[in-house]
């Protein structure tokens, strides 16, 4: 299958991920203090993050250096989210948990798809691909987490997200490996966006748990060497 072209479906999930990134470093758990570059910066890391990273894996020019247009929708859409803090606050939570979380829900699928399709044109093989996929889709959001000091989201309960990922990822390029020859790109892209689509709006709507073999302490390893001193003392 030959892939198509979608520039307004991939500056769309550009622009919705680096307006949610833009909002999450503006979180208490992540905000450092950043200035306005910095939050543009975070801007950029949401929203190309995640595909530039793909495209280096692969070896390929990435996207936003031969379409300039990713740069400037991830500019402004950072603008946007800098002006919802300062105009919109009361507003912000609800519109980052509810509306943006709907619309990430849709963006989350299609960067696996299309890190996995891009896998697959490089002949590398069915689990290659679905790896490729999992690391297009959240790359972005861990370089956030990373330069907010904070211990990435794809590692912590969130909402399924990784598993929303996988899910595409394997969907899709299970369809493509097996269906290649009797099925165009449209159904099989339609198939994997629709089954992760709703996984991922259930997951977020009946906060679906994730697996989590030990109860790990509130605030992280902080708690615990406090702990541990704590016990030492009454020693």
């Amino acid at each position: 299958m030959n892939l198509p072209s979608f520039p307004n479906i991939d500056l769309f999930s550009a622009g919705i991920n680096a307006l949610y990134g833009v909002l999450v470093a503006r979180q208490p758990s992540h905000n450092r203090g950043y200035t306005v570059a910095g939050l543009l910066i975070m801007a950029f890391f949401g929203g190309i993050g995640g595909g530039v990273t793909r495209d280096v894996l692969l070896n390929d020019i990435p996207s936003p250096i031969k379409d300039p247009t990713y740069l400037l929708v991830c500019l402004l859409m950072g603008l946007l989210g800098l002006g919802i803090y300062r105009y919109a606050e009361s507003m912000e939570e609800r519109f980052r948990t509810k509306t943006l979380a709907f619309f990430k829900s849709f963006t989350l699928p299609w960067f696996a798809i299309l890190g996995a399709h891009k896998a697959l044109e490089h002949h590398l093989g069915i689990w290659t691909a679905i790896v490729v996929g999992v690391i297009a889709t959240t790359a972005g959001g861990v370089f956030i987490d990373l330069f907010s000091g904070v211990t990435p989201e794809i590692v912590r309960p969130s909402e399924q997200l990784v598993t929303t990922a996988v899910l595409a990822s394997t969907v899709y390029t299970l369809l493509a490996a097996l269906q290649a020859k009797s099925l165009s790109f449209f159904p099989v892209t339609l198939i994997a966006v629709l089954v992760a689509f709703l996984f991922r709006v259930f997951a977020v709507r009946e906060h679906w748990p994730s697996i989590v073999p030990l109860d790990a302490p509130a605030e992280g390893p902080e708690v615990i060497t406090t702990v541990a001193a704590g016990a030492i003392n009454r020693r």
